[in-house]
């Protein structure tokens, strides 16, 4: 009633604590998923925001740009495949102006529960290996065309796994087979584990078990390797992956010392009184 002075409480169900209210705003912090692949991303404590949305626009810059290379490389074809081919694509214009539920960007930053690091998934049509090492090729020949600024260190996740459930011989095995047990000369390599967060690996077994995999008939070789393979368990999950020998020249993939390269040192100059 009007004239009243009691007021009606509110139902307890529908009050939500401030704390886990916040907890659901921002980045999405528990969505990697075992199978996924994609980029770890490092970077400066309290730029994970800024960083999450360059590195997304980076990596889209790179896929249209390799789009656009690709087809001015194709070869002119004649007048009915012409307007074949804009027959087509006025299609498929129109199929992507449809709305659809179960179409998926095709990358997708994660936040994760540790300062200065992220996740960005990769649709599986591209490969996160292959995307980071051009970006960092393109860095390291034109340092002075900085393309981003909050972007550290990139590491390729070709594939992703919990660390509860995974075998990790059987996913090192799968990982490793197609650049050591595919045939070929022995090649030599090294092993670079990251293990943060986690209790049920460290560093030892990741190597051993790893190792094993691998097998005797490939050399170890901690510095002129032909091959490394990349290791990163981060709280509950663990992924892989492989770079060649210019991981080390390439400043481990980190882009933002490729882009400020450290000066050439010069002797001081001495005065004299």
């Amino acid at each position: 009633m009007a004239g009243s002075g009691k007021r009606a409480m509110p139902d307890r169900k529908s009050v939500q604590p401030a704390k886990k209210r916040k907890k659901h705003q921002g980045g999405n912090k528990s969505g990697i998923e075992g199978g996924d692949w994609g980029v770890f991303v490092s970077c400066d404590l309290g730029k994970e925001g800024k960083c999450m949305a360059e590195a997304v626009d980076l990596f889209s810059q790179s896929v249209e740009s390799s789009s656009s290379d690709n087809h001015g490389d194709k070869p002119d074809s004649d007048e009915e495949e012409d307007e074949d081919d804009i027959e087509a694509q006025i299609r498929k214009e129109v199929e992507g102006l449809k709305p659809s539920a179960s179409k998926s960007r095709p990358f997708h930053a994660i936040r994760m529960d540790l300062p200065c690091l992220l996740f960005v998934r990769f649709d599986k049509s591209i490969n996160p290996e292959e995307m980071v090492h051009q970006l960092c090729l393109e860095a390291a020949a034109n340092p002075e065309k900085k393309r981003s600024r909050w972007i550290q260190r990139m590491t390729p996740a070709i594939s992703v796994r919990k660390t509860l459930s995974v075998d990790l011989e059987s996913f090192a095995r799968e990982i490793l087979k197609p650049h050591f047990h595919s045939g070929g000369p022995p090649k030599k390599y090294a092993i670079r584990p990251v293990v943060r967060s986690n209790k049920k690996f460290n560093r030892d077994v990741v190597i051993k078990t790893v190792a094993d995999v691998v097998g005797p008939e490939h050399p170890v070789d901690l510095k002129n390797y032909d091959l490394i393979i990349l290791v990163t368990v981060i709280q509950n999950v663990i992924s892989m992956s492989v770079a060649g020998s210019d991981y080390d020249r390439l400043k481990k993939y980190n882009l933002a010392e490729l882009y400020s390269p450290a000066p050439t040192s010069e002797p001081a100059e001495t005065t004299k009184d």
